[in-house]
């Protein structure tokens, strides 16, 4: 009888450790348009910057530290990567090529996600946490409970990018959104729009 009674106030300890572990669900904020600050940390690097996804595979970055790629700006398509600093077009810096890859990591992954409503990961503490893996390696994305990205950790790479201020455009993401041309700059206020 102690036995069983010992097994009965133990028995929402366990299932409260348990918790944490179990799947959880929550609706999915990054299945359109939206611009998120990020900051990439490496080893022996760490790099600022806004990321816009304008749509399912259309996504620009404009780079605020460190100052020699203050104000470059990458342009993604499922096509191509296109660089450009103040309306001028040039090839991707050597000190970008590793964020860029990094990114694209990220952008194949919500573009993934987005074919869902709602994120399927494990509770953490105000947290769910989503693991997988790109054809580069495992990753494990870590969103707020309202569906906002927080972490994306790419182990095999040793990198972590870290999101804050995440806002949703107005414009809704559709396949045939567009990025501006940087040639010349757009305004900074318009980071995509939307083509009818």
């Amino acid at each position: 009888m102690k036995r069983t009674m010992a097994m009965l106030c133990c028995m929402p300890l366990l299932l409260a450790a348990g918790c944490e572990t179990l799947p959880k669900q929550t609706a999915n904020r990054m299945t359109g348009s939206f611009t998120v600050g990020v900051t990439v940390t490496s080893a022996d690097s760490e790099i600022k910057g806004e990321l816009t996804r304008c749509g399912m595979d259309v996504w620009s970055v404009v780079f605020t530290d460190p100052p020699a790629l203050s104000g470059v700006q990458l342009d993604f398509t499922a096509e191509e990567v296109r660089a450009s600093y103040k309306g001028l077009e040039f090839s991707v810096p050597q000190s970008a090529q590793a964020i860029r890859t990094e990114l694209c990591m990220f952008m194949d992954v919500v573009d993934d996600l987005a074919q869902t409503p709602e994120l399927d990961g494990k509770a953490g503490e105000g947290v769910i946490v989503l693991e997988g893996e790109t054809d580069s390696g495992m990753y494990t994305l870590t969103c707020a409970e309202d569906g906002t990205p927080v972490t994306f950790a790419l182990p095999s790479y040793g990198v972590t990018v870290t999101f804050e201020g995440f806002t949703e455009q107005n414009a809704p993401a559709t396949e045939e959104t567009t990025i501006p041309t940087a040639y010349p700059a757009p305004p900074e206020e318009t980071a995509c729009e939307s083509s009818t």
